[in-house]
């Protein structure tokens, strides 16, 4: 341990931040499911989305993965806009969504190369 006790501390944000990672094939689940619902007209599926990326926006940095909090929060703020819209989703929207879905999967995926390679002290 060192002279200031900043070790057992980073041992552990080094455990939440590896649980965290674990939990992102979950994450990247719902969101997927609630695309599919989406699709299927389940117009809560929307409701949804906006949650599920608000609190990747949220979370991403909080656990040292910037790019997850941008991705998450571009994602909420598009799926805010199309709720916003009040209109029937065509396929550009769906592809849009999808596409926000690709981000955090990559954003997640580079985390975790990133936390495996070199993970920060």
């Amino acid at each position: 341990m060192d002279d200031d006790g900043h070790e057992p501390l980073a041992q552990a944000m080094q455990l939440l931040r590896a649980e965290y990672l674990a939990d992102s094939p979950e994450r990247v689940r719902e969101l997927s499911e609630a695309l599919g619902r989406l699709r299927t007209k389940d117009l809560a599926a929307l409701a949804d989305l906006q949650r599920y990326f608000h609190r990747l926006a949220g979370s991403g940095g909080s656990y040292g993965f910037p790019l997850v909090t941008d991705r998450g929060r571009a994602a909420e703020q598009a799926v805010a806009r199309l709720a916003a819209e009040q209109r029937p989703l065509v396929r550009e929207d769906f592809a849009a969504l999808e596409q926000h879905v690709l981000g955090v999967t990559e954003a997640f995926r580079d985390a975790q190369r990133g936390f495996a390679g070199n993970p920060p002290s």
